[in-house]
């Protein structure tokens, strides 16, 4: 890329952008992982021509294959996000919003260490990665909502590049799979086939330009979709995984689930989500419980809900997973959105619903109505990331995500979005009872913008979506 003149350097400065001379060094250094791909190819070639199964491949090939397809799949997305800020700016190219160089510089960073892995395995007979680093959870996208237009037009690229290659892959493993595997390669299959099915319907409902509300909905599609394919890659890639995987999922037929009454059924509390130590204070607060009944009401499966907490009290229960605590010893406390869950930490390998958390990483749940009845969809999903205050969100159905971005792509504070100071706590900020959202991971973007200007203190910043 050509140096930036000063007229390109000038626009940038006024919209706040940064310089990408650093991305761009990524882009050009993580270029060598469409060689690695085409010997991961000839790799997988040679070990059908020798009758060995892929759900026989020694653990090293395994290991190196899945770690090419994860460099692959996060090369993409970081490459089609520069050219989609090239495309729609292009008078200050060689710059990109804070947003955009957070996100890129996300992906970018990890296509190093899965080339590090890849090489390492290619070298060494006895290369091994800890249990639960595979399959690998995408990194957790923009805390804006929602992302910026050319954001999403990178990622329906993206897309598009990773299922030609995992079609191509899986063409090839089916031939290459001997009929005494059969029943495990229906199982990949109908994983594969999930995730494809995924990034068809995101395909189909994609329109440029689309309106803010269809944008959004889409975004949430584009992205469980592209979160979809980049597990199941792995799961081609190395196919053993998709034992272990199962080895960490927890299945209702387990005696550690806790049951729980569903709205209309006898016994129900509709703050069994909510963390223990809150829920008290929230009780008390006339929106709030209305804010929780309408969370419930606007549920298209309560179920589905009820079992992401489910997995966490099980978890709980056989040690894998912990409220999370700061180094001096107090609990972090609960997130800023409904309904209000606690701040956990994975003490070990686990999956919630069917997010992988790895061990030491800090996650919570949300479930959300904002915006359902003027169009947006229900939000459903388990948060990774770390976590600092921000305000409490009541998640009003009737208004959309009070998104509220700058020219630079920047989400303004709530300072800036009420004219003043935040107002008052809803109850004191202790370090037994905040509210958290994810914190920025490497972005120098400001707050989510997701936090309602109505009261208290809880945390914001990057998510898994």
């Amino acid at each position: 890329m050509e140096r930036p003149d000063v007229w390109t350097r000038v626009r940038a400065t006024l919209r706040g952008e940064q310089n990408a001379e650093t991305l761009y060094a990524y882009r050009r250094a993580g270029a060598t992982v469409h060689e690695l791909l085409d010997a991961a190819e000839r790799r997988r070639f040679e070990l059908a021509a020798a009758g060995v199964s892929p759900f026989a491949m020694a653990k090293p090939v395994g290991l190196e294959l899945a770690s090419i397809w994860n460099a692959f799949a996060l090369q993409t997305l970081g490459d089609r996000m520069l050219q989609a800020d090239e495309t729609a700016d292009p008078g200050t190219v060689g710059f990109v919003p804070p947003v955009t160089f957070g996100q890129v510089q996300g992906y970018y960073e990890q296509v190093q260490r899965w080339l590090a892995y890849a090489s390492q395995a290619a070298h060494d007979p006895g290369f091994s990665l800890p249990a639960g680093t595979l399959p690998a959870p995408l990194p957790a996208w923009s805390p804006v909502e929602p992302c910026p237009r050319p954001h999403l037009d990178a990622m329906m690229a993206a897309l598009q590049a990773m299922r030609l290659h995992a079609e191509a892959v899986m063409h090839e493993l089916e031939k290459a799979t001997p009929e005494a595997d059969a029943q495990k390669l229906a199982r990949l299959r109908g994983q594969v086939a999930q995730a494809l099915s995924k990034g068809d319907y995101a395909a189909r409902m994609y329109t440029p330009g689309a309106s803010q509300a269809l944008h959004e909905q889409i975004e949430e599609h584009a992205k469980a979709a592209v979160e979809e394919l980049y597990r199941v890659g792995q799961l081609i890639s190395y196919p053993a995984l998709l034992d272990q995987q199962r080895s960490l999922r927890q299945t209702p037929a387990q005696p550690n689930v806790v049951p729980v009454a569903l709205p209309g059924e006898p016994g129900f509390d509709p703050w069994i989500m909510t963390d223990p130590s809150a829920a008290p204070h929230l009780r008390r607060d006339t929106r709030a419980g209305q804010v929780i009944a309408e969370m419930w009401a606007l549920d298209p499966n309560p179920r589905e809900s009820v079992g992401l907490w489910q997995d966490i009290q099980a978890a709980m229960k056989r040690g894998d997973v912990r409220y999370a605590h700061y180094a001096s010893g107090p609990r972090v406390g609960h997130y800023f959105c409904t309904p209000w869950a606690a701040i956990y930490e994975a003490v070990r390998p686990v999956v919630i619903g069917a997010t992988p958390v790895p061990p030491k990483q800090r996650f919570t749940i949300e479930c959300a109505a904002e915006g359902v009845r003027v169009g947006y969809p229900f939000k459903r999903e388990v948060v990774l990331g770390d976590f600092r205050p921000a305000q409490l969100d009541y998640c009003d159905p009737d208004a959309p995500p009070p998104t509220t971005t700058d020219t630079a792509g920047q989400v303004r504070s709530m300072q800036d979005r009420t004219g003043g100071s935040p107002p008052a706590a809803l109850f004191p900020p202790t370090a037994r009872n905040p509210m958290f959202v994810p914190s920025l991971l490497r972005s120098s973007a400001g707050p989510s913008g997701r936090n309602s200007p109505s009261r208290g203190p809880a945390f914001f910043g990057s998510r898994l979506s």
